[in-house]
């Protein structure tokens, strides 16, 4: 059977909602707030081979997941291609040790979450699979931007069935052709431009004339904005909320959506808010059985407002809750950002260009998933971003509702959260108890207010520009800014979304700066520093020459003087990937007259021979002739090779567990092993006891390894950055790189101790052929991260000690 003949790559406009995402995705403070991941419970391991070849074949079968998005000519596209390879990541820990299970298991999760996932690059979907002990999870992430929560319940259906098919051998059959997205895409450019939204974008201005924005009063004045630092938390509601649901279900045929939504504003009425209550609601936006089945991004944002009076009663508010809901999903399938487009400045102004309260309805989701055999739970959403101040997405559970809430942890604490979520369990249960309550009767302790209060110090007036540096490009920058904001920037510091700024005008800034100034600019690196200095930095840029090497001299001196003293002048090197820190146990244990200095890495070296060039280029401009030299792991390769740039007799050596300059091939089983060094080395820098394993990783993903080793390292109670493990990591390939290529045997003449943990008898040997005298050789019971701390480190200063004699 010949292959299909695949569709050459095409572009196509995105939707307005993508498009108004994709720049929200830009300036966000953390890129995974719209990762929307499924953390799966697996009753079992599941087969890798056959759901490597399941979830190829979904990525084959559904357009969005073999979508890019990308700009192009100052405009967001789709491109979509004929076949993007979807590989399959695993992380396996063979033993936690001391980290608990679940702990390590929902770290991961956090991890993979988190993982990149490059816009531009399909596809925007990964599947990992995890296993802790004999615990076993799936994580699925997909990007918002080609996927709603909608597409992912069919995208999970699809998947269930390649799998099934996968695992006995043969192939999937999903009995439909699926609808591509770019069909759907291009009825919405053309809806646009034809004007077909013209009635719904009346209702929409005459619905929102003078709203404003409702949300929860924060705890804390901080950071207001999507990608701040959040959490998720699970709640389940009460029995009695969801009899109360019933009960109003049944008296006003709402829909549970119109219930909930009735009972949140009446909390936030009466909370503080007053009379006139707007928040923002998730609708799915699929309103053919076409649309229903398609798996894309067509979920819309729609502002929900209600005027509730002092003597509506809980009925009254549930029954006008319902009517302005069926309003509204005639009307929703303008995309929000249009919408917002389209309402008069002062209004936009009152409601943002994104919903500071969330309410999303998700009817039956995760219900009786399986893969194959396996049955999975949902577990909590592992976020730690939001999208807003606080989102309320709720679902049908077997024995009534649950509800994930994600909410900024800057500015809001749990308890705060929590009261909300009371109050509105609550309100749900009069629905049951007293329906026809007066809602100016109904207490809540939450506190709600009108108007999202960002507690910006307010602007100054143009005279507080002054603080502007004065150029002629400063001045061409403050008059773009003023033109697109109406007010100049206080200072150069000035963040464009803090004092007004939108996606919408994000291009009207770069277009005015190109009329202004004859040059462009690149939104995506502006967009993670939005201020004037950042403009005028890239705008100088445009016109200078390109970067050359750093002058000699630039770069700091590799020289570390960690003691000063009048005895004798130990200098320290650092290990692969090491630090001052490594040697802070040692340090403590050399007598305290001792003089102690460190070489440590300034600027990446990519050969032990130019790194000692370095070193003693440095070592020299500073005077200094050391009495020992003193390395750890590579750092002994180093010091070697320092040691043969002096004249004999050299400085004594004392060679600290490390390899032998004979040469090292690298295989992928190497590789293996060097991840592994890297985690105990990483353990051992930080004082962590890693009495488990460390994570395995697959996937061709070197992130993917970094975040399990940022989760293991979190596990025990050493939470360490990931973008620093990164940095770590490449310099520690570096080194060991540079460790494998050196091979050298002329001779030093040097008073020399050779150490010995984990290197064996035929290294120490080789080391013993290039020195003269015979060193003096130090076998010390412990591994090779042990060496420097603890008893070992005593013993090695007495040793040391002993060669200065």
């Amino acid at each position: 059977m010949s292959a299909p003949t695949l569709t050459p790559a095409f572009t196509v406009p995105a939707t307005a909602m993508q498009e108004a995402l994709w720049w929200v995705h830009q300036r966000a403070k953390n890129q995974s707030v719209y990762n929307l991941t499924w953390r799966l419970a697996c009753a079992a391991g599941l087969d890798a081979d056959a759901l490597a070849s399941a979830w190829q074949a979904v990525v084959d079968r559904h357009e969005a997941l073999r979508t890019a998005v990308i700009q192009q000519d100052g405009q967001i596209r789709l491109t979509v291609l004929p076949r993007a390879t979807a590989r399959l990541q695993w992380v396996e820990v063979d033993d936690p040790g001391t980290v608990p299970v679940g702990t390590l298991l929902r770290l991961l999760a956090e991890e993979v979450h988190e993982q990149s996932l490059p816009l531009e690059v399909a596809p925007l979907a990964r599947l990992t699979m995890v296993r802790v002990g004999t615990e076993h999870e799936l994580v699925l992430t997909v990007h918002h931007v080609v996927l709603d929560g909608w597409a992912i319940q069919l995208l999970f259906t699809d998947l269930s069935a390649a799998y099934e098919a996968a695992v006995d051998d043969d192939q999937p059959s999903f009995g439909t052709e699926p609808v591509p997205f770019s069909v759907y895409a291009r009825e919405s450019i053309a809806a646009r431009d034809s004007g077909d939204w013209q009635a719904s974008l009346d209702y929409w201005r005459e619905a929102l004339a003078g709203a404003v924005s409702t949300t929860v009063v924060a705890d804390r004045n901080s950071y207001v904005g999507t990608g701040a630092a959040g959490v998720t938390l699970r709640y389940a509601f009460s029995p009695d909320a969801a009899d109360g649901v019933a009960a109003l279900m049944r008296a006003t045929f709402a829909t549970p959506f119109a219930v909930v939504l009735a009972a949140l504003e009446i909390v936030l009425a009466r909370g503080g808010a007053g009379p006139d209550v707007a928040l923002g609601v998730v609708v799915a936006n699929r309103m053919s059985q076409r649309d229903q089945e398609l798996v894309g991004y067509l979920a819309n944002l729609c502002i929900a407002r209600a005027h509730i009076g002092a003597e509506d009663t809980v009925l009254d508010v549930v029954g006008r809750s319902r009517d302005a809901m069926w309003a509204m999903l005639s009307h929703q399938g303008v995309p929000y950002p249009v919408v917002f487009g389209a309402l008069p400045e002062s209004t936009q102004a009152m409601l943002n260009d994104y919903a500071p309260l969330l309410l999303n309805y998700l009817g039956p989701i995760g219900a009786g998933l399986r893969l194959g055999d396996v049955d999975m739970s949902l577990h909590r959403t592992p976020n730690r971003a939001a999208r807003s101040d606080i989102a309320i997405a709720f679902w049908d559970a077997a024995d009534g509702y649950l509800a994930e809430i994600e909410y900024n942890t800057g500015r809001y604490d749990q308890e705060t959260v929590l009261r909300l979520l009371h109050d509105l369990d609550a309100v749900l249960a009069l629905g049951a108890t007293g329906p026809r309550l007066p809602v100016a009767s109904v207490e809540v302790r939450s506190r709600s207010a009108a108007g999202h209060v960002d507690h910006r110090p307010a602007r100054p007036t143009s005279a507080g520009a002054a603080a502007m540096p004065e150029s002629a490009t400063w001045e061409r920058v403050s008059r773009v800014w003023a033109d697109v904001l109406a007010a100049p920037p206080s200072g150069p510091d000035e963040d464009f979304f803090t004092v007004g700024g939108r996606s919408l005008k994000v291009i009207q800034l770069a277009a005015a700066i190109e009329a202004e100034t004859g040059s462009s600019i690149d939104l995506i690196t502006w967009l993670a520093e939005p201020t004037p200095r950042r403009l005028v930095a890239q705008l100088a840029a445009a016109g200078a020459n390109p970067a050359g090497d750093d002058p000699a001299g630039s770069v700091a001196s590799t020289l570390v003087r960690l003691r000063d003293g009048d005895g004798p002048h130990l200098h320290l090197v650092h290990g692969a990937g090491g630090s001052p820190q490594d040697y802070r146990d040692l340090l403590a244990a050399l007598p305290a007259h001792w003089r102690v200095t460190l070489s440590q890495e300034r600027e990446p070296l990519r050969t032990v021979p130019a790194m000692a060039v370095r070193y003693r280029a440095d070592l020299d401009a500073a005077g200094l002739r050391p009495d020992v030299l003193a390395g750890w792991s590579m750092g002994a390769q180093i010091c070697y090779e320092l040691a043969t740039g002096y004249p004999a007799p050299a400085p004594a050596l004392a060679l600290l567990d490390g390899a032998p300059p004979v040469g090292y091939e690298r295989d992928g089983d190497t590789e293996r092993l060097r991840l592994q060094a890297f985690a105990a080395s990483m353990g051992g820098s930080l004082g962590v006891e890693t009495d488990g394993t460390a994570p395995r990783t697959g996937g061709e993903n070197p992130e993917l390894a970094m975040r399990a080793l940022a989760a293991y390292l979190g596990g025990l109670g050493q939470p360490v950055p990931v973008r620093t493990l990164v940095e770590r990591w490449d310099t520690y390939r570096r080194h060991t790189d540079a460790v494998a290529a050196f091979v050298k045997a002329e001779p030093v003449r040097a008073r020399t101790l050779l150490v010995g943990a984990e290197l064996w008898d035929v290294q120490l040997d080789q080391w013993a052929e290039r020195i003269e005298p015979a060193p003096r050789r130090l076998r010390i019971p412990t591994d090779h991260f042990g060496v420097l701390h603890g008893p070992a480190a005593a013993a090695v200063s007495a040793a040391i000690q002993e060669l200065c004699d």
